[in-house]
């Protein structure tokens, strides 16, 4: 007789929870890993970073908490090749498992460098660095436009080196020199300077920084405006290590800011000095042909003689050489005195108190400028005072509040402090020779000194007896 086959006992189903319970048990063990990747479908959501990172052919969550975020200085962006460094988590209630990154960082010089690269063989294939479309400074400029950022560093000593060399007009493009935009901010800026056809030399930068912070001045849209540019530029980013795409482009490169604005004025005190250097050398120039011209008629008059046996053919050669002399020695003093004109004329033309009468008339229309604009804020004038009387009258009673309950507390004290006892009669008694205050009758021996205070002053008594509360039959002791 055959019996059945026993039935084969199988465990008991996990639920969904336990078994990604069990994988995230599975996961946690590993390692801190670094993973390097593209991201793709960048996003931040309640101050949390979420993003996929990819390669050929797969793809992996990553997320990065709002704490690790905010320690992160790479703002990442879709496109860009970064190594993330993390650990592997399991998110139960999906079922799927995230990178929880808490370092990003660029993949070694990465596609930056290399689009770098690509850009500047393309553009110098096109001639946009090639050297003889450089062009000269010119030596005085009467106005010089600034591209670069308000407030900062670079902007400030510009400012001063131009002020203290030689005191021209500056005309100021305000641009983001950093972060997203910024290429596209400055390359306007430089476009506006350049198409106004007031400027005699424009100066593009911004201090130094890392190659994310410089990038802009990398970027097509920027390099190719500094090319085209018809007005003279200078390129001034960082300091002299650092050098960019648009140094290339510029008719000029300048390692720093500073220097920038030291190329492109010269310094009046030296100006000055060279005029009056000229000045000199002319006039001594002009003293040494007359005095060799004299010399040479001394010496011609000497081999004259007297002139008795002198024929018309001398007579005809002294007339020439003296008339030779006199124009010559003119021509010497005219241009000389046409030399001193000219420098005269230029000097005055770069008076900065001429300089300062045309800044005057363009600050007088900025000034008109500034009243119309004034005349329609006035309604939003009149709404912050109504908003500052409302606050005035709310901080007002507030204050009456807090001085009602600091009287309601003070007479609370004052009714509380011994002083006040004391005016309704009672008194305090204490030992005369340690001022300890008496609270017991008990334990006071007859014949001790005692001082009472009273309100307005004190008693110096002596114990004569002794009457204890709980017994009043007792008597004195």
């Amino acid at each position: 007789m055959d019996f059945p086959a026993s039935p084969t006992l199988l465990p008991a189903p996990l639920t969904v929870t336990d078994l990604n319970e069990q994988v995230r048990g599975l996961l946690q063990p590993l390692r801190e890993v670094r993973v390097e990747g593209e991201v793709s479908n960048a996003k931040i959501s309640s101050g949390h970073l979420y993003f996929e990172l990819k390669d050929a052919t797969s793809r992996v969550r990553v997320t990065v908490w709002r704490t690790s975020l905010a320690r992160i200085a790479l703002q990442v962006r879709d496109g860009m090749h970064v190594v993330c460094t993390g650990r592997v988590d399991v998110w139960v209630q999906g079922g799927s498992y995230a990178l929880n990154a808490t370092r990003i960082e660029l993949a070694g010089e990465g596609a930056l460098w290399a689009a770098l690269q690509r850009l500047k063989v393309k553009l110098a294939a096109e001639g946009l660095f090639d050297a003889d479309r450089k062009r000269p400074l010119p030596f005085l400029p009467r106005v010089v436009g600034l591209a670069t950022a308000t407030g900062g560093a670079a902007l400030r000593d510009m400012l001063r080196i131009l002020n203290d060399r030689f005191p021209v007009r500056v005309i100021l493009a305000p641009a983001k020199v950093q972060g997203e935009a910024a290429a596209e901010s400055l390359a306007r800026a430089v476009e506006l300077l350049d198409g106004s056809g007031l400027c005699d030399v424009i100066i593009v930068g911004r201090g130094g920084g890392s190659i994310e912070d410089l990038w802009a001045f990398n970027e097509e849209r920027l390099v190719r405006a500094v090319a085209a540019c018809r007005t003279p530029i200078v390129s001034a980013v960082g300091h002299e290590t650092d050098t960019v795409l648009t140094d290339l482009a510029a008719d000029s490169r300048a390692p720093t800011p500073t220097a920038a604005a030291e190329c492109v004025v010269p310094r009046l005190d030296e100006l000055l000095q060279r005029v009056a250097q000229l000045r000199r050398r002319a006039g001594q120039c002009a003293v040494r042909v007359v005095a060799s011209q004299r010399k040479e008629l001394r010496g011609l008059l000497a081999r004259l003689g007297d002139g008795g046996d002198i024929t018309g053919t001398r007579t005809m050669l002294l007339e020439d050489r003296t008339r030779r002399l006199a124009h010559a020695t003119s021509r010497r003093i005219s241009a000389t005195q046409k030399l001193h004109a000219q420098l005269r004329h230029r000097l005055h033309a770069s008076h900065p108190l001429r300089r300062l009468a045309v800044q005057q008339r363009t600050l007088d229309g900025l000034r008109l400028r500034l009243q119309h604009q004034t005349d329609l804020a006035a309604p939003l004038r009149r709404e912050l005072e109504e908003l500052t009387a409302r606050l005035r009258r709310h901080g007002d009673t507030l204050v009456d509040r807090r001085r009602e309950t600091l009287g309601r507390q003070t007479q609370l004290l004052t009714a509380l402090s011994p002083r006040a006892a004391l005016r309704r009669g009672y008194a305090i008694v204490r030992q005369a020779q340690t001022g300890a205050a008496l609270q017991l009758a008990a334990g006071v021996a007859v014949g001790v000194p005692v001082e009472v205070l009273l309100n307005d002053g004190s008693l110096d008594c002596r114990v004569e007896g002794v009457r204890l509360a709980e017994s009043p039959e007792s008597g004195r002791t």
